[in-house]
């Protein structure tokens, strides 16, 4: 694939059109209890705060029905067009990737990346959904040549919390490869950071039980092949904030760094681990070997 068509729905599941949803629905439901069940549910009020509001629009957030409904919405709206009267029209191979209402859309041919970006709006119309005009583009990803040399790397693009990029493999071939997307990792370093300002006051053992589970977490999901410099980063950052916030903790007393490192002998943080091996060892990109994070 030479194209990826980066697209994203503007306030997606706010936008969608409940009665263009229930006729998708009916498609493959005939329980008419079971229909008036999923009405009264898109048409629940939403009590914020005080404010209480009944949006004639979308799913409501934060149900546990919206993700379902949002994935059965795009299935007929995108899944079913692309496979039944793109993909037979395009001249060469075209993958469409989604999940919920992440996607991108891969091509061989520039020209028929070209008729789907315009065609592509269109569609999201008739549906009450927009497209986003500056996160949607459409954008090369070829394979670089084997031996290139110098120059301006490939174009990246991101996808769930990843950015995909090409890579020197060990063999000097080039491969594809993720890693953390920056932004994401920025807020994860200040989720944590801010938890740790906020719960300073709790016993060593209680904030380390809460630390591990965040960072476990982060690496359950980010913790994929060629990653491993992310997951480091991450842990040398939230290490730096728990430091800093533990030696606030008294006016009296100061933590200095040879404390501190025997603290995290006590109270381990865990280490990154790659969790998901997408591609073997023979393609792993060409980088130096980095030691284990140290704090200095």
């Amino acid at each position: 694939m030479n194209w990826i068509l980066e697209a994203d729905i503007v306030s997606y599941f706010d936008s969608l059109d409940r009665t263009e949803l229930m006729k998708m629905i009916e498609i493959r439901v005939a329980d008419g209890s079971l229909l008036r069940l999923i009405g009264k549910c898109l048409h629940v009020g939403v009590l914020d705060g005080a404010d209480y509001t009944e949006p004639e629009m979308g799913t409501i957030q934060g149900s546990g029905l919206s993700p379902l409904l949002g994935n059965i919405y795009l299935h007929y709206v995108l899944d079913q067009w692309f496979e039944r009267e793109v993909k037979p029209r395009l001249d060469g191979k075209a993958t469409l990737i989604r999940y919920a209402d992440d996607l991108v859309i891969t091509f061989e041919r520039k020209d028929d990346a070209d008729r789907v970006m315009e065609v592509l709006g269109k569609r999201m119309g008739r549906f009450g959904l927009t497209l986003h005009p500056d996160k949607t583009r459409l954008l090369p990803f070829r394979r670089p040549p084997a031996r290139q040399e110098g120059g301006k790397g490939p174009a990246t693009f991101d996808f769930l919390g990843f950015t995909l990029y090409w890579a020197r493999a060990k063999t000097g071939r080039w491969g594809m490869w993720c890693k953390t997307r920056s932004a994401r990792l920025r807020r994860a370093v200040t989720s944590i950071a801010d938890w740790c300002r906020r719960n300073r006051h709790q016993p060593l053992k209680a904030q380390h039980t809460a630390l591990s589970r965040r960072i476990q977490g982060h690496y359950n999901y980010f913790g994929v092949s060629g990653n491993f410099r992310s997951l480091q980063l991450l842990q040398q950052k939230v290490q730096r904030a728990w430091y800093k916030w533990l030696r606030r903790r008294s006016q009296r007393t100061r933590l200095d760094w040879e404390g501190f490192r025997a603290l995290l002998k006590r109270f381990p943080l865990p280490h990154p681990r790659i969790r998901v091996r997408i591609w073997g060892a023979y393609h792993e990109p060409h980088q130096r070997k980095s030691r284990m994070v140290e704090i200095s």
